[in-house]
């Protein structure tokens, strides 16, 4: 029923932006720019005027200063479905279009056309592979944006354990029935074709690698020990140069160093390797495309990301410099969480309390790692709280789907206290609360999850 709609809102949508001004909103990650590229394409090829901007998050501030007339058509992407009481308002003004897969407001109008899988009681996907839905229906042609759906699914982790599913697997589908991915098995690691074996072992988060990850003094010793050299005639050896032997050899060194750290399935190292046909081989990976998307968000070049996604790939050079850049935040953050210094242990949660060590654009990205990679206990939910630009505070919340916590719901009815603004999933939400309430957020989330505990059982 979802894509029966999708494809019904697709044909009116087209027939009333040939007449509009069209403004697109988009959020900053990888699955947001994934989005803003497809629809950016698609009005490309149509010849309509349309202007792009992305943000952060859509908070009552931004949408306050957003402009809009009976001659506007206004597109929110990755974003929207759970601030719609924010942009209501639009709605008697002009036709607004949402493709989210956020946990929806339940709010209807004959202007809005709101598409999110959760709203038909589907699985949720991602924002990217809803666009591109609705690009093909409004086009068949756009069919060729198969890869770049993809690329934005596994950039909003939609790859369970390396392994697409629900909608994107049909979108997967598609992608390799048109020859612009295929798909084989291996190491789950990035960076198999470009980057140096050590590098790519110190900079692997999922899966986390304990006393590798982050360092690639110890990645190199680590290879040292197993007989696997990292270089070969004066040129680094990448994960693809390495014999088959060698592959078993280190696959089975990082299995028995994740049981040592008692890791739950250590031996869950492999998955599916997705390789872009049609793109330069520094994007060809796609997982890595993904990270560089969510990289150039992230610290402030979404213009890259998105001129990647189009095509233009005369900045790759620029992407990985801001890759490297990236991946040097993760791993400095990742060490503030593990030495412990900035964390919060409670009965029913671990607080990362990072004020300004690790960007607010970063909070989740690193609450989720650490999530993923045993720093902090698995079995509580996590929450990570850093300093935002307008002097509030921005909490990222993350659980394991295995503890069955809503941490909207959690997060919503703390809010009735000391925030407002709730966004995002089950499993992964957020919200902003003032400086200087951290710790009465602690408190309050500490005894909120334990009612819920309490109530569950």
């Amino acid at each position: 029923m979802f894509l029966e709609e999708v494809e019904k809102v697709a044909g009116i949508v087209k027939s009333l932006v040939k007449e509009k001004n069209v403004k697109i909103f988009s959020h900053y990650d990888g699955d947001g720019l994934a989005a803003a590229s497809i629809l950016a394409k698609v009005f490309l090829r149509e010849g309509i005027n349309f202007e792009l901007r992305i943000f952060k998050q859509l908070t009552s501030e931004i949408v306050s200063n957003i402009k809009a007339s009976e001659n506007d058509f206004l597109i929110f992407l990755d974003f929207g479905s759970g601030q719609l009481d924010l942009i209501q308002n639009f709605f008697e003004k002009t036709h607004v279009l949402i493709l989210d897969h956020h946990e929806p407001k339940n709010v209807s109008h004959l202007n809005l056309f709101h598409l999110n899988p959760l709203l038909f009681n589907e699985e949720e996907s991602s924002s990217s592979i809803i666009s591109y839905f609705f690009a093909k229906f409004f086009d068949f042609k756009n069919s060729d944006l198969a890869d770049i759906a993809i690329v934005g699914a596994i950039a909003d982790v939609q790859d369970e354990k390396w392994e697409l599913k629900g909608l994107a697997k049909k979108v997967l589908e598609e992608a390799i029935a048109l020859g612009k991915i295929t798909v084989t098995k291996g190491l789950r690691i990035y960076g198999r074709n470009l980057r140096p074996i050590h590098k790519a072992l110190a900079f692997s988060f999922d899966p986390f690698i304990p006393d590798i990850t982050g360092s690639e003094s110890q990645a190199v010793q680590f290879l040292s020990e197993l007989g696997i050299k990292v270089k070969e005639e004066d040129e680094w050896k990448k994960l693809s140069d390495l014999s088959i032997e060698e592959q078993r050899r280190l696959a089975s060194a990082i299995i028995i160093e994740r049981l040592r750290a008692n890791h739950a399935e250590a031996e869950d190292i492999f998955g599916e390797i997705y390789t872009l046909t049609n793109f330069p081989q520094e994007l060809q990976d796609a997982r890595e495309f993904a990270t560089i998307l969510n990289a150039c968000g992230r610290t402030g070049n979404a213009n890259i990301g998105i001129r990647l996604c189009l095509g233009d790939f005369s900045c790759i050079g620029k992407s990985y410099e801001i890759l490297s850049e990236y991946r040097k935040l993760i791993s400095n953050s990742l060490k503030l969480v593990k030495n412990g210094k900035i964390v919060v242990l409670k009965e029913n949660a671990s607080f990362i309390l990072a004020k300004d060590k690790i960007p607010e654009s970063l909070i989740g990205t690193i609450t989720s790692i650490a999530l993923k990679s045993n720093l902090l206990d698995v079995k509580k939910p996590m929450f990570g709280l850093a300093f935002s630009d307008d002097g509030k505070v921005k909490v990222s919340a993350r659980a394991s789907r295995d503890l069955n916590i809503n941490l909207k719901e959690v997060l919503t009815k703390a809010m009735e206290k000391i925030g407002k603004e709730v966004g995002g999933h089950k499993y992964a939400a957020g919200c902003w609360i003032e400086r200087g309430k951290e710790e009465e957020f602690i408190e309050t989330i500490n005894n909120l999850l334990g009612d819920y505990g309490r109530k569950e059982r």
